[in-house]
């Protein structure tokens, strides 16, 4: 099965129950919440990697410095596509395979993690390895198989019909 390492920090992140922090030290600025799950983040690794995030907080920023509540419901794959999101923003080890890909991509579209803030940014990674995948039919089959939960996003992108 194909197989792709990103990342080269150890694991920086934690799961308290329905909730992910960020093991840095510092006291998030910012909270993600897509359905039941809440992400404890940090802006600054988010609005380096991605536009609708820097959008979405550039709109949603208060004076008083106060932490920062974005709401995210509609990403493609849901929290467990943000989960591997958040850790390729924050460098943290993680690995792209064809059960992961189709909804890693979509959500990287989604969330506008083009290389237009950063080269080898996570759309052009998991472009990348999705032409690998497609060179061999059981990992084609595997991310066939998960185009279902992303479909509508999987289509746009024509990676269907590929």
């Amino acid at each position: 099965m194909a197989l792709l390492k990103l990342g080269s920090k150890s694991e920086a992140f934690c799961c308290e129950g329905q909730a992910w922090r960020c093991k840095s030290g510092l006291p998030s600025d910012i909270t993600i919440e897509i359905g039941e799950m809440s992400f404890y983040l940090h802006k600054f690794p988010l609005l380096s990697r991605g536009g609708l995030l820097e959008k979405l907080m550039s709109e949603s920023t208060k004076e008083d410095g106060s932490v920062c509540i974005l709401q995210l419901s509609d990403i493609p794959g849901g929290a467990k596509a943000f989960e591997l999101v958040a850790k390729f923003c924050y460098g943290v080890r993680s690995e792209l395979t064809p059960l992961n890909v189709v909804t890693l991509r979509c959500a990287s579209e989604y969330l506008q993690i083009t290389n237009e803030y950063g080269e080898g940014n996570l759309v052009s990674q998991t472009e990348s390895f999705l032409n690998d995948v497609f060179t061999n039919w059981t990992d084609t089959i595997k991310a066939l198989e998960t185009c279902e939960e992303v479909l509508s996003y999987a289509e746009e992108l024509h990676i269907v019909s590929r």
